[in-house]
Formats: C-alpha cells, sequence, structure tokens
C-alpha cells in the first residue's frame, strides 16, 4: 500500500531541522511537526552494539518530547523493559526495518507474555492507548529509532495512521540522518556506557587498543602490574556477562567509544 506524504509539510520540516544546530533543538522540531501532525508525544533512541550485546547494567537512553508521559520512561527503566520490548527484539534480532504498530501486536497475539505486559502498563497506568516504533537504524554499530505515541482509541487512530503515516515515516528518517551525523548524538546515548568505566578500565582498554603487550602494561597505565591489570580486565568482562577479551574490544572499536571519553 502507498502511503501519503506531505510534501509541503515535510519540506518545511527539513529546511527547518537543517538550521538547527543541536540534538536538543533539532529534537524541539521533530516533536512540534509531530504534534502537528496530530500525534501527542515521542521519543527517539540509539542503543549502541555494546548494550546490545551485553548484560548491560543500565536501560537505554531516551530523548523525549516534553508532552511524553516521562512516568513511563522512568518505569521502564527501573523495570529494565528494554529486555522485554518487542521493539528492540524484533529490530535488534530480526533485523526489521517495517513500522511496528504496538497495539496491533498486541491484539494478533504476536508478541510474549511478556511482552505483552510492557504494552498494558504504558496503556492502563500512563494512559499510551496506542504507539507506533518507526526503525531507523540496525547494524554493526547498533539499532536506533522512534516511537510515536497517542492516546486515540484503536478506531481514531487507524485514521490517523491512515492520513498520516506516510508524512511521519520521511520525517522520522530524515530527522534520524541529520541527528545521527553529528557526535552529539555519540556523546548523548554512549554516556552510560563510559561512565561505567572506571578511569584504569579505560586505561587498560587504550592500552589493549593499541595493540601493546599486555604483560608490560604496567609501564605504560597505572597499575601495580600485569596481574592487577588481569584482575581488573576480567571483573569488566564479568561485568557484560562473561564477554570475551576479543569480542569486547571489537565491539568497542566500531564505535570508537574509547574517543568518546
Amino acid at each position: 500500500m502507498t502511503m501519503r506524504v506531505d510534501h509541503y509539510y515535510l519540506g518545511m520540516f527539513a529546511d527547518e531541522l537543517l538550521s538547527a544546530t543541536s540534538l536538543d533543538e533539532r529534537f524541539g522540531l521533530y516533536e512540534r511537526y509531530v504534534c502537528g501532525l496530530g500525534f501527542d508525544a515521542a521519543t527517539y533512541t540509539y542503543i549502541p552494539n555494546i548494550q546490545l550485546n551485553t548484560h548491560f547494567p543500565t536501560p537505554p537512553v531516551f530523548a523525549f518530547t516534553e508532552s511524553y508521559p516521562v512516568a513511563f520512561l522512568k518505569h521502564y527503566g527501573e523495570a529494565r523493559f528494554d529486555e522485554d520490548d518487542f521493539t528492540i527484539r524484533k529490530v535488534m534480532g530480526e533485523k526489521c526495518m517495517n513500522i511496528l504498530d504496538w497495539r496491533e501486536h498486541e491484539r494478533q497475539q504476536q508478541i510474549s507474555a511478556a511482552e505483552n505486559h510492557v504494552i498494558v502498563v504504558a496503556r492502563e497506568e500512563y494512559g499510551i492507548r496506542n504507539a507506533l516504533t518507526i526503525p531507523t537504524m540496525t547494524g554493526a554499530i547498533g539499532i536506533a529509532g522512534a516511537s510515536v505515541v497517542s492516546s486515540e482509541k484503536d478506531a481514531s487512530f487507524q485514521l490517523l495512521k491512515e492520513e498520516r503515516l506516510g508524512t511521519l515515516l520521511k520525517m522520522t528518517q530524515i530527522f534520524h540522518a541529520q541527528v545521527f551525523a553529528n557526535q552529539e548524538l555519540a556523546r548523548r546515548f554512549l554516556k552510560p556506557f563510559l561512565e561505567s568505566l572506571s578511569q584504569k578500565e579505560i586505561d587498560i582498554l587504550r592500552h589493549l587498543a593499541r595493540g601493546e603487550a599486555f604483560k608490560n602494561i604496567e609501564y605504560s597505565v597505572d597499575v601495580a602490574s600485569y596481574k592487577v591489570a588481569a584482575n581488573i580486565l576480567d571483573k569488566l568482562r564479568a561485568k557484560f556477562g562473561g564477554i570475551t577479551r576479543d569480542r569486547l574490544m571489537f565491539l568497542i572499536g566500531l564505535l570508537n567509544l574509547l574517543d568518546q571519553e
């Protein structure tokens, strides 16, 4: 089915977006145009592969509009709903880039009981009756996408989708492309990982990344001995679910994470 696109509206959005200079300013524009289409609020997130491929100790970081029910995001993080979020599973595991309708997946019983619980909590406790997740990236460096929510009942929401979904999709893709090209995004969404590392862990990882001999690490890193450094590295690997050293370095290298610190 061909989705309708309001090219005039899309053009105005693109023009303003190109003039914006920060993630917050760009997201503020995205919020205004999303609400102008008739939706209530939105979130955007980028989850790096280091977080997806390991047992990461903190939930994803979200950019969210002022009208978004922030209490749900707090609940989402505290309950670690990211571990039972069907949209993350679909985008990460199945490389799905199709628009994901939360209510549609719930009605058609295409999700697990735990995944369904997340949707029920969003609806019954926070008034998110309907929502769409629009994936914008799935690949070696991670996944990204926006979720747009509405308090409209099912029938009204379906009409809204028919009229505005094409424009919303194009807007979201343009927003992602413009934002993801900027290093500010990396700083914002990689912050939990960087803050989870101690300075000694960072120094040890940098030593390894330079290809220097680990047995001589005490000459370039402030550690007492090779054994102390090896113990620190083992604890770091354990923190991420027992990941191998090579896998840890591969994931970090893909994102140039040590350059972000």
